[in-house]
Parts: C-alpha cells; structure tokens; sequence
C-alpha cells in the first residue's frame, strides 16, 4: 500500500531506488572485483597447501617436525591433525569453493573441506587428498582468512541506506514544507476562514507558486465581502418596495376584490422569503462562532416546533449528547433537511432516528416521497437546482435549502449524505463529530 502523503510517498521512491542502487553496486563491484581476488587468493593458498603437503611427504620423520612448525608459525598452516572432523555443509564464504576448486584442479582428486575445533574454540578447515602413496591432512584456521564480507555488506548497505534516507527526508521535507503550508490554507478557505499568507521564499517555482496563492487568497476574501455586501445591498433594496407593496394592500379600501388581494399578498411573502433564503446562502461561508450545544435538546426543539406546524414527525428523544460546533449552523441545516422531509413525504410520517458511531452524532432523516434518482443526488445540492423543473415555489421551493445545508456542514466540518431507502422514499444522514469541551 503506497504512503498518503507526498512526502513518504517521495522519500520511499528515494530509498528504493538508493537501496536498489547500492545492491546492483555490491553486485558489479562483487562479480568483477572481490571474485576475481578470491579465486587468485584461493588458488595461491590451494597451491601452498599442496606445495607443503608434497614437501612433508618427501622428507624425514625428524625433518618434519621442524617443517611443521615453520609451517604453522610462518603460513598458520597444519598437517595431519588428529581431530574428529565434521563436514562443512555450509561455507559462510565462497572463499571456501573457490579453495575446493583450486585444490581439485592441483590434486586431479575430489576434495571436501570438513571442520574441527581447537582448544581456543577456532574453527579449523582440513582438506584431505593423496600424495606420494600416502593420506595427508592438511588445515588452517578461519582467522588465516579473517574476512567477513556479510559483516561489510550489512555495514554498507546500513550507514550507506541511513546516510541516504537521512539526506533525502531532508531535501523532500524541504520541498514539500511549502507544498503542505499551501495545501493547510487551502482548507482554510474552503471551511471559510481566512487563509495566512504564505512566505515567498525558497525556489524560483515554489516562490511563484506561493505568490499566486497569495494574491488568489486577497482576491477570494475581497470577492465573498464583496458578494456579501452586494447581496445585503440588493436585498435592502428589494425589500423597499415590497414593503410599500405591503403597505399598499393595507389601505386598499374594503370592497377590493380579497382574491387579487390575498394573491398579491401571498407572492410578496413569497418574494421575501426567496430574499432571505439568498441572503442566507451569501452568508453561509462565514464561519460561525462555536459554542457548546446539546444536539438532542437541540434537535426535540426542531421537532417539536414542526410538528406545531402540522408536520407528522415520528421522533423518540435520546440520552443528553453535548458537544463543540456552530449551533446556528447545526439548527439551519436540520431544519432545511427537515423541511425537504416534510414537503416531499407526500403525507406520509417522517421518522428521524439518533445514534452516536465511530465519534460522530448520527441523525438520520427519513422520508417516504418519491425518492431522488441516483445520478441526481449531487445535483441536489447545487444552488436553485430543483427535481421539479416548473420553478413553483408550492411544489418545489427555492432550490436554496439543500446548498445552504451542504455548504454550512462543510464550513463546520459536518458530513451531509442522501441516499435511497428501503421501500421508497430518501434519508439525509448527518454525521457531526464529537468534539466535546474539557
């Protein structure tokens, strides 16, 4: 599984490819330098073995003792020990094949190095063949090679791999630093606040990079003040005629016809709730203050003020649950999600179930309408976009409520889904974090 982030994922493709490097390294430095040496070295001991095994066969018994000492003292060689050998089934180097080989091809015979121990707990290697008519031993001890190329690999491929590592986590974190500042600021942004500048340093890339970034961040905050300003404005400005509007049907004399009259009256409420309801969504990227709230007490509240709007509302309260968000957001977006419940249930009860998973409050809203295709679910949630395509507000709302919900559960990291129920009908889920206060 490769690391999430883009620094392991960086620094493991670093000490892989070092690591592969220093093994294919090992191996050409190995194949074209330390065997060639080992096999010469070897052939120079086979031959030695063999020159003193020949010299010892041909001189007298009072000649040899001398011999065998200048032997052992001089070479570290010895010749007809007595120990109870063993086989070598295993080598620890192939230093010891090459000396078999060599020793073959001297002898014309097949020689297998076997093993002893001496009273220092050495290890000694014997060969055995035939010359002149006669059996001779002959040995050394493992502290006449005194090489250990595994200790050597372990060593380089260790302080080697460790020295790369080390280096490279330094340059990787030194480029992605920037890479993480810019990413942290960019979430900044999408849940509404306002992002730090980020420094213009480094190289000429990142520098540019955090320079752009910079000026998008002045441009974004300027844009949503400035879009918030303008819609307050044009809302004010909206709302000032209607209430002349209002004011008007007031003083209408008694005889107007009450039809003209409640028609006229009904489109400006409903012109100033479509007003209030754009006003909210220019709003809703401005993160709330948190506060401490109990999402239970909070949400018996929401339903028991449906229900005395005739809504049927199928709810049982649960345990207190408190914790840390944005009540107002919190309230907005259950009431908005509520609301759709309601108005698309085609009469049918609504039920809304609690439960507390995996650190998050859990409401799940249930409606039995006709339910939201599946390839529209995202569709949903785009501003003014409605199923029903007549644009009447009786049948189909703004179009305003599920985006308000949605860009409010983003801005105070809540999860919004709907999805299909069993039998007909949707359920908005709502998943708030627990966040408590210590």
């Amino acid at each position: 599984m490769l690391p999430k982030t883009l620094f392991a994922r960086t620094l493991a493709m670093i000490a892989t490819v070092a690591v592969a490097y220093l093994l294919f390294a090992f191996s050409i430095i190995g194949y074209f330098m330390l065997v060639p040496v080992g096999k010469q070295s070897a052939n120079d001991l086979a031959a030695l073995m063999v020159f003193s095994a020949n010299r010892w066969s041909e001189i007298s018994m009072e000649e040899r003792i001398e011999f065998e000492h200048h032997l052992f003292e001089k070479y570290k060689l010895n010749i007809a020990g007595s120990q109870q050998l063993r086989s070598v089934n295993f080598k620890p180097l192939p230093y010891y094949y090459f000396l078999e080989s060599s020793l073959e091809s001297l002898t014309g015979q097949e020689v297998h190095l076997k093993i002893s121990k001496d009273d220092n707990d050495i290890d000694w290697y014997w060969a055995n063949f035939r010359v002149n008519k006669q059996d001779i031993r002959i040995g050394f001890s493992s502290s006449h090679i005194n090489a250990q190329p595994p200790l050597v690999l372990i060593l380089l491929l260790s302080v080697g791999g460790l020295a790369i590592l080390v280096t490279a986590a330094v340059i990787v974190r030194h480029l992605t630093t920037p890479l993480e500042c810019l990413s942290q600021n960019a979430l900044r942004i999408g849940s509404g606040e306002q992002p730090e500048l980020v420094p213009e340093t480094g190289a000429e890339e990142m520098a540019t990079l955090a320079k752009s970034f910079n000026k998008m961040a002045v441009q974004v905050k300027e844009l949503l003040s400035n879009r918030t300003t303008l819609l307050a404005g044009i809302s004010h400005d909206l709302r000032t005629p209607l209430a002349r509007i209002q004011l008007a049907l007031e003083m209408l004399p008694a005889n107007a016809d009450p039809v003209l009259v409640d028609g006229i009256r009904g489109d400006v409420e409903q012109m100033n709730c479509l007003i209030g309801q754009f006003l909210e969504l220019s709003k809703t990227l401005e993160k709330g203050e948190q506060q401490n709230i109990d999402i239970v007490e909070t949400l018996d509240d929401l339903v028991n003020c449906a229900r005395r709007g005739g809504a049927e509302i199928q709810w049982k309260i649960a345990e207190p649950c408190t914790l840390i968000n944005n009540p107002m957001a919190i309230r907005r977006i259950i009431v908005n999600l509520l609301e759709n419940a309601v108005r698309y249930g085609e009469e049918h009860p609504v039920n809304i179930n609690y439960s507390l998973k995996d650190n998050f409050a859990i409401i799940k809203i249930k409606d039995r309408g006709p339910g939201i295709p599946a390839d529209e679910i995202e569709a949903v949630f785009r501003p003014f976009y409605r199923l029903e395509q007549s644009r009447n507000l009786e049948t189909g709302g703004t179009g305003l409520g599920l985006s308000i919900a949605l860009q409010l559960a983003e801005i105070n990291n809540i999860k919004i889904k709907l999805y299909g129920r069993k039998n007909g009908g949707t359920v908005a889920e709502i998943a708030i974090p627990l966040k408590r206060l210590i």
